[in-house]
């Protein structure tokens, strides 16, 4: 619950980050979300966290059952449905081929 002292003090603080709406939720018995939320809500200023974009490019299970597709010398069609099972399977099975 948000009393008027606690939305007092995150204005007096300025502006959020992550780390600082941890150490606010941390202190005020609160879940770190809820800090983000409710400053986003008060218009005060938050940062988002920065997340680092993966470098490899991603690779997707219908192209690795194109490939399986290939190897077989199969229509990709006749075993589109292995699409649907997980990464770990079909990278197996591609390894056998």
């Amino acid at each position: 619950m948000y009393t008027d002292q606690i939305v007092a003090e995150m204005r007096e603080h300025g502006s959020f980050n992550y780390e600082t709406a941890v150490a606010f939720a941390e202190k005020h018995g609160l879940t770190t979300r809820s800090v983000i939320s409710k400053a986003k809500f008060e218009q005060i200023p938050y940062t988002p966290k920065v997340v680092a974009k993966s470098t490899t490019p991603r690779v997707r299970k219908s192209d690795v059952v194109a490939e399986i597709a290939k190897g077989l010398d199969v229509p990709f069609e006749t075993i589109e449905g292995l699409a649907k099972a997980d990464m770990a399977s079909l990278r197996a099975l591609q390894a056998v081929i």
